[in-house]
């Protein structure tokens, strides 16, 4: 999984980075009339040292958001998150924290 995850990351961002594989989850969610997401996610950590260049074909656009700012995002503008950002994060808060804190300041 980490080489295709790795592939991804050069296709859809233009970067190369070595990983760090913290969990897996599942999760289904349902989006009106749009239709459902029914997925296996594998979760990974990595440091990003190059610019990162998204695929205009695959991404609309990346933005570096720290910890307490997307926590105050989740709060003032829910709605705009997917269903499975706000469960990953929870869950990497609670249960993978001295992982996250190795990457980033939480």
């Amino acid at each position: 999984m980490v080489v295709a995850t790795q592939r991804r990351l050069r296709d859809e961002l233009n970067i190369e980075t070595s990983l760090e594989f913290v969990y897996k989850f599942s999760y289904q969610a349902e989006f009106g009339e749009l239709g459902s997401e029914n997925e296996l996610c594998h979760v990974y950590f990595g440091k990003v040292g190059d610019p990162v260049i998204p695929n205009d074909h695959e991404i609309d656009g990346v933005r570096f958001v720290r910890p307490h700012d997307l926590a105050a995002e989740f709060v003032a503008a829910p709605a705009i998150f997917t269903p499975w950002l706000k469960m990953e994060w929870q869950t990497l808060l609670d249960e993978h924290r001295d992982k996250l804190a190795a990457y980033c300041s939480i």
